[in-house]
């Protein structure tokens, strides 16, 4: 019998994906950019909560956290937000960023925790899930808010 690897369950077990799923908004005039985003399951925080990520000091603490290498980020032209699902009994719960909404200088950047669907297989093992997104860095403040399903 030939062996068959199952490519997400081994993206989800290594721990860190990287993707350039969306495009980000772009100040006026700039082209859009492929927004970049890391998550895993497993390193994150035990408790639910999202923080803004705006120097390279705080974004290599951020990464040792997470038992990683911090990957390389404009500050000048970019922010991070972090968001953490906390400690969950079982894998298959993922986190989601929405659109930023500008209000005025500031951007608001809405996230919400997914739960895995009722008939889908999940690791059956402790995880904290946690994700990153680089954003463009607005001229003022990142405004967080969890959205509840």
């Amino acid at each position: 019998m030939p062996f068959l690897l199952n490519v997400p369950l081994a993206l989800t077990l290594t721990g860190t994906a990287v993707s350039a799923l969306a495009q980000a908004p772009s100040p006026a005039g700039e082209k859009a950019t492929p927004a970049q985003e890391w998550r895993g399951q497993y390193q994150g925080q035990p408790d639910l909560g999202a923080e803004v990520v705006m120097d390279a000091h705080r974004w290599e603490r951020l990464w040792r956290s997470l038992d990683q290498r911090a990957p390389a980020l404009d500050f000048t032209r970019y922010c991070a937000v972090v968001a953490f699902a906390g400690q969950r009994p079982t894998g298959g719960f993922t986190l989601e960023f929405l659109e930023p909404v500008p209000q005025g200088d500031d951007f608001l950047i809405r996230w919400r925790v997914r739960s895995p669907a009722p008939d889908s297989y999940t690791t059956q093992a402790l995880a904290q899930p946690w994700k990153v997104r680089a954003f463009p860095r607005p001229r003022g403040k990142v405004k967080l808010e969890q959205v509840k399903d």
